[in-house]
């Protein structure tokens, strides 16, 4: 019987670190609706308005708490 890898609703709503496609620096990809990086604000310190972080960090946020997670900081 094979393992089930399949990520928990929790674990696919948090802040993934990826490599900065333009920059090559590390990227934060700030899940908004359930798909993982598929749906993601991605944001790259190098790359990206300083006020991206803050925003994708508040939409993230809004899809925890509509379903029932507990926002994280």
């Amino acid at each position: 019987m094979a393992k089930n890898n399949r990520m928990t609703l929790d674990e696919v709503l948090r802040p993934m670190i990826m490599e900065c496609n333009n920059c090559g620096g590390k990227l934060i990809a700030y899940p908004k609706d359930g798909y993982g990086a598929d749906g993601a604000i991605s944001y790259c310190a190098n790359c990206s308005p300083a006020w991206l972080e803050s925003f994708a960090i508040f939409c993230m946020n809004e899809e925890r708490t509509k379903r029932g997670l507990n926002p994280i900081a």
